[in-house]
């Protein structure tokens, strides 16, 4: 075996491995100039939804690409302090119980947490001395410096992370400045979770079901919703005290219960938009800086979103692409980097496989495939005939979008689509299905984009869509009249680009219905076998895979 000389040694790119194990948990490997090698959650790797665990499978592919590629790793990162781990059921309830030591002894919080954290750091895998940063901190830097932006008021929003709700920051050149920061639940995050969890859904799962339900209703109980989250003059968001000592279904019942689900949920919805757009257009004012980067679970809600870009002072507006707690790792290794701010082209940065293995688990499970001369074309013709695709190409997506390499396409035209494929799939949504667009056709379909075209490309906001855009695509154009679009660039995805570019020369139409290719509550799909297990489960028509197609 041959030695490796010092020049050699030094050759060797240098990486960062970050982690988070607090909801949705995952890793992410960048080098120092603040690229992205790889990110993905656990989620995707255990099959366990949204999962808190360990993200021990993340970090072992980690391994496997540090290994193959020769890298050095420098550091290690932790996203977040305390990262109170949503998994235990007693630290639940004693974290929520009212007056518990939990409550008047923050310090007692972190150090049976820590206990914790030092348990699951004796299975981590990679053996380097591990820093901890900051739960807000990771959310306002995956947002700036994924950005573009050179000045941006940074903004975060969740529910709470290490003891805070929200910050408020000043991202400039390359590092980002903290103004102000806020307490857990003074946000409209919090009651967001909580009345998803009131009207019989999943806090922290399905608030997007509660945005999509609330074009469905009138704010009939406005009033009451605004005494449960207010802002003052001076920009401080307040919650009730009931609802810091934990979700109590009896009072919430009290307050709502005689009115209708939708209506509850449009109400929510406006008091959301309302105390939100106040307290991001004061600090518009107070700056003076026009550009805004978003992170954290509030700005999930892609109706909001369209709210601040509408903002008068708003010049630009981005939301990071993977927002919730699931983004926490990429953040974490940006904000050691502190690179000089970046648009990222795209968002394909977990596991790709090749044709050959593509190929071997076809015939693993027995499918019967065909390999068309242009993939694109072909799938380009089944959906102009009607006909449901299931894509699976290239690196997995980042984040909770499905952007074309795992998505199932669809013919836009269709008014039933929304019924009868989310029966198919066994889902409950009240959100019609996103366009994916034709980049250079945007400005035909969807209003007011200057500003937001960015973050259009990741499907993180809605836009008021044209009289054309609801003529010819009325599958995927919402009860109040906007779609969450998909702009989709030929450089960025060439061949995803292609099926739409070919299907827009057979129809004329320049939009697809791109939903997330998974079945309902399971995770997007990640292997080859993965995605042939759920095309034979939901019965589609066709699995364009790779070439391949199975029909």
């Amino acid at each position: 075996m041959k030695t490796k000389t010092n020049e050699q040694i030094k050759e060797r790119k240098k990486v960062i491995v970050t982690y988070s194990n607090s909801w949705d948990s995952g890793a992410s490997l960048i080098d120092l100039k603040g690229n992205i090698l790889f990110s993905a959650n656990e989620e995707r790797f255990t099959r366990e939804k949204l999962t808190s665990d360990h993200p021990k499978n993340v970090l072992e592919e980690i391994s496997r690409i540090i290994k193959e590629n020769n890298y050095e790793v420098i550091k290690t990162i932790k996203a977040g302090i305390i990262n109170y781990s949503h998994k235990s059921k007693k630290l639940n309830e004693l974290y929520y119980k009212k007056n518990s030591i939990f409550t008047r002894l923050p310090g007692v919080t972190l150090a049976l947490e820590t206990i914790r954290q030092i348990t699951m750091l004796k299975r981590r895998i990679i053996p380097k001395k591990i820093s901890e940063i900051d739960h807000h901190q990771c959310h306002a830097a995956g947002a700036y410096y994924t950005s573009g932006f050179k000045e941006a008021i940074v903004i975060t929003i969740d529910a709470y992370g290490d003891g805070k709700a929200a910050t408020v920051s000043i991202g400039k050149g390359n590092s980002i400045k903290l103004l102000e920061s806020y307490g857990w639940q003074s946000t409209p995050a919090h009651l967001y979770s909580r009345i998803t969890q009131y009207l019989g859904y999943k806090s922290h799962r399905h608030e997007g079901k509660i945005t999509g339900l609330a074009a469905y209703g009138k704010p009939t109980c406005y009033e009451e919703m605004k005494k449960l989250v207010s802002i003052d003059e001076k920009g401080v968001i307040k919650s009730k005290a009931f609802l810091r000592a934990g979700f109590n279904e009896q009072k919430l019942k009290k307050i709502f219960g005689k009115y209708k689900k939708e209506d509850v949920a449009c109400s929510l919805q406006k008091v959301t938009e309302e105390i939100t757009e106040k307290f991001v257009r004061q600090w518009v004012l107070k700056t003076g800086i026009n550009n805004i980067c978003l992170a954290g679970g509030l700005f999930a809600n892609v109706r909001l979103n369209q709210v601040l870009h509408e903002i008068p002072e708003v010049n630009n507006i981005y939301i990071f692409p993977h927002m919730g707690d699931g983004g926490l790792s990429l953040g974490a290794g940006l904000a050691e980097v502190k690179p000089t701010p970046k648009e990222i082209k795209d968002v394909y940065f977990g596991p790709g496989y090749s044709d050959k293995e593509i190929l071997q688990a076809i015939k693993e499970l027995g499918i019967k495939y065909t390999k068309p001369k242009s993939i694109e074309k072909e799938v380009a013709r089944l959906l102009a005939e009607g006909k449901v695709v299931a894509r699976f190409d290239g690196r997995m997506e980042y984040g909770p979008r499905a952007l074309g390499n795992r998505s199932i396409l669809y013919k836009t035209n269709d008014k039933t689509v929304n019924e009868w494929l989310n029966k198919k799939l066994k889902r409950t949504e009240f959100m019609p299905f996103a366009p994916a667009t034709i980049w250079e056709d945007r400005e035909e379909y969807y209003k007011n984009l200057k500003g937001a075209e960015n973050a259009a490309r990741f499907m993180t906001i809605t836009f008021n869509c044209t009289e054309k855009m609801k003529k010819e695509n009325p599958g995927v154009v919402h009860l109040d009249g906007t779609a969450r679009p998909q702009l989709v660039k030929k450089e960025n995805n060439p061949s995803y680009y292609k099926i739409i570019e070919e299907y827009k020369k057979i129809t004329g139409i320049s939009c697809i219905i791109n939903t997330s290719f998974n079945m309902h509550e399971e995770p997007i799909v990640m292997t080859p076998k993965e995605a042939i297990k759920a095309y034979k489960k939901s019965k589609l028509d066709n699995l364009a895979i790779g070439p391949y197609l199975v029909k």
